[in-house]
């Protein structure tokens, strides 16, 4: 399942994803990743946590992003949850356009059983109407 956290920059949404990393680090049976485009949070992170900067592998775009969630997953049987922050720091186009990647997403996540978080920095108003159920309140 995709679960998104969203608000306005500086509202918290770091802090938020962060904590629930560190938490379900602590209490998952299988392998928590977390992925940032930079190196800002990565201690900040349970030592259980996988940190990934997604700037050094250049995962920049929908199907880039797509293509390297499609690797994690055959290189780790063992992956049950997935965070990405900053998750339109990771895409090449608007919000508006990305209908297809969380229908994809959504389906990867269903088939391979691993729970995708994002956090998205825009208001609840600002978010499309196919990214609205899954919304974290």
């Amino acid at each position: 399942m995709i679960h998104v956290f969203c608000g306005k920059k500086g509202s918290g949404k770091t802090k938020k994803i962060i904590n629930h990393a560190n938490t379900t680090a602590e209490h998952c049976d299988g392998s928590v990743y977390f992925m940032n485009c930079d190196n800002s949070y990565m201690y900040e992170l349970n030592h259980k946590v996988r940190f990934i900067n997604t700037s050094d592998y250049n995962v920049v775009g929908a199907y880039l992003l797509l293509g390297f969630l499609d690797g994690l997953s055959a290189s780790n049987f063992d992956l049950k949850v997935i965070y990405i922050d900053g998750f339109l720091k990771h895409m090449d186009r608007d919000i508006t356009q990305l209908e297809d990647l969380f229908t994809k997403m959504a389906a990867f996540s269903d088939k391979y059983g691993i729970d995708i978080y994002l956090s998205i920095s825009k208001d609840r108003e600002e978010i499309p109407p196919f990214i609205c159920n899954f919304i974290d309140d």
